[in-house]
């Protein structure tokens, strides 16, 4: 599946991929994207579950 993504979202892969392979700590990757914690479990969460595509807004298209 093809999927656009911004250069915000392109960052915030990068991040959470750093988090993910142990390279940083998950408070300093959510200071870095200005997001709790929790937030950021999420998104690891996403990551494993769906890849890089996972990442991306959901809320991009038309509203249908």
């Amino acid at each position: 599946m093809l999927v656009t993504m911004s250069d915000k979202e392109l960052s915030r892969i990068n991040v959470i991929q750093s988090v993910v392979e142990k390279r940083m700590r998950r408070r300093d990757a959510a200071h870095q994207l200005a997001l709790t914690e929790r937030q950021t479990q999420r998104l690891m969460n996403r990551s494993r579950e769906s890849g890089p595509a996972g990442l991306a807004n959901l809320r991009r298209g038309p509203p249908w």
